[in-house]
């Protein structure tokens, strides 16, 4: 359970900004005209629903660790 825990807080604190930044990076570069809050909003969105489904995945995992021991 621990393992998990640091799995996703690592997750959260390092993998997760580095893509949004590189996707971040590529639409800028592909669109420069687009508005910059636009983008944000969607990488800040992207970022939530990322963090929302690794903490349910988490949760899953959890519950059928504890169903098995």
């Amino acid at each position: 359970m621990s393992l998990i825990l640091s799995f996703l807080s690592i997750y959260c604190s390092v993998i997760l900004p580095i893509v949004l930044s590189f996707c971040l990076s590529i639409v800028l570069s592909v669109r420069p005209s687009i508005h910059l809050s636009v983008c944000l909003s969607i990488c800040l969105s992207i970022y939530l629903s990322s963090v929302c489904l690794s903490v349910y995945l988490s949760h899953s995992v959890i519950s059928i660790y504890l169903s098995i021991y």
